[in-house]
């Protein structure tokens, strides 16, 4: 096939072939009576005979031909931008003949065993490598590199792709190997690794003067399903204000239940935070922290017997979960809750208070009733 050759669409290629004739190839070739040709599945060595900008054509024996072609070449595209005429290479058959004679083949699995030598070589010697975006979720981007697929964390990404990570898909980038492992199929990569390196240089050295349990004020500078993002600025080594990009998990938001970040704080707002951790350039922080725990003053306030009135938060297989007051929760058990009597989330009950436990941090809750069964107050 020259290089001036019109490839057929591979819808073409094989609308003349069907599943029951790869089964009866491979039927045959199981009976000992195929003399010719391959069958799907099947790992067959080839030689490059012709590398075109959307093709590989292998010579792959018995003057027999295969094709590498549309996603079977974009999946190998790094692979094959090394591959010349005369070069030997395993490939997978895909399909064992189309009406044109020739197999289609993949070279997939070949080019990521390739793929991972050069990575883990990457990942030795801190090299940049290039990628490209295939989805996003919340937590990063799924992505691909030298046909092996590896993920970007959000906070392995610069704050420009990490605004709007869709818009990351399809697109190609460069970035570092933090985390590589072949055995488990796992590869983690830092796009602002390279994007953001001196800035990152800078926002170490600043870290090592910051410790955990410190309190800081920040700015929020954006808010996710997730937590809040909060931009902290402190003196460099040379003087010059570095910025530090720090996550409020939702779980450190406050010390009420949290569903909705954007009612608890406000982009542009500057709030007090506590540092619980640190992570090349990045902060993790509390706002909670920063305020006093409402626990203590409540076993301070609450006594045993003592009439008390909440709002049902949450219920399930234990219980009602009573929120006495904003990060003070009290659980009433299935076992207190009248036979007949339904609970729903929102409810307010009058409670009193069975026991208080203290190093558990937990409240015990019976419920106030107008007509008293037995054992109720």
């Amino acid at each position: 096939m020259s290089k001036g050759s019109k490839i057929p669409k591979l819808t073409q290629l094989t609308q003349d072939n069907t599943s029951s004739s790869d089964l009866m190839g491979q039927l045959l070739v199981k009976t000992g009576q195929f003399r010719g040709g391959v069958v799907v599945g099947q790992k067959v060595e080839g030689k490059v005979v012709e590398v075109t900008g959307r093709m590989v054509i292998l010579d792959i024996g018995s003057k027999a031909e295969g094709l590498v072609v549309e996603d079977q070449f974009d999946e190998a595209r790094d692979f094959i931008k090394t591959l010349s005429a005369g070069d030997k290479v395993t490939a997978t058959v895909v399909v064992s003949e189309t009406m044109h004679g020739q197999a289609l083949l993949s070279l997939r699995d070949t080019a990521q065993e390739t793929g991972w030598v050069e990575l883990e070589n990457a990942f030795k010697e801190n090299a940049q490598v290039e990628f490209k975006v295939l989805g996003f979720s919340r937590g990063g981007l799924s992505v691909v590199t030298r046909g092996v697929e590896g993920f970007v964390p959000i906070s392995q990404m610069s704050a420009s792709i990490a605004k709007n990570i869709a818009n990351s898909v399809g697109k190609t980038y460069k970035g570092k190997i933090v985390e590589s492992d072949r055995a488990s199929n796992k590869l983690v990569l830092s796009e602002r690794a390279v994007s953001e390196s001196e800035m990152i240089k800078e926002q170490i050295d600043a870290l090592k003067l910051i410790e955990s349990g410190e309190k800081l004020k920040g700015k929020v500078v954006g808010i996710a399903n997730f937590g809040a993002f909060v931009q902290i600025k402190i003196p460099g080594k040379n003087g010059k204000d570095v910025t530090l990009d720090g996550l409020v998990h939702l779980s450190e938001l406050s010390w009420q239940k949290v569903v909705d970040p954007a009612k608890i704080v406000k982009e542009g707002e500057v709030v007090e935070v506590v540092v619980i951790g640190k992570e090349l350039g990045k902060l993790a922080l509390s706002i909670k922290k920063a305020q006093v725990d409402p626990w203590q003053k409540a076993v301070e306030r609450y006594k045993v017997d003592g009439k008390v009135s909440g709002k049902v938060v949450k219920i399930n297989e234990s219980g009602a979960f009573v929120e006495l007051e904003p990060g003070v929760e009290g659980l009433l058990r299935t076992s207190k809750i009248p036979s007949g009597m339904s609970l729903k989330d929102g409810q307010t009950v009058e409670c009193f208070i069975e026991e208080i436990d203290k190093k558990n941090r937990k409240i015990g809750l019976g419920l106030v009733l107008k007509v008293k069964p037995i054992g109720y107050k």
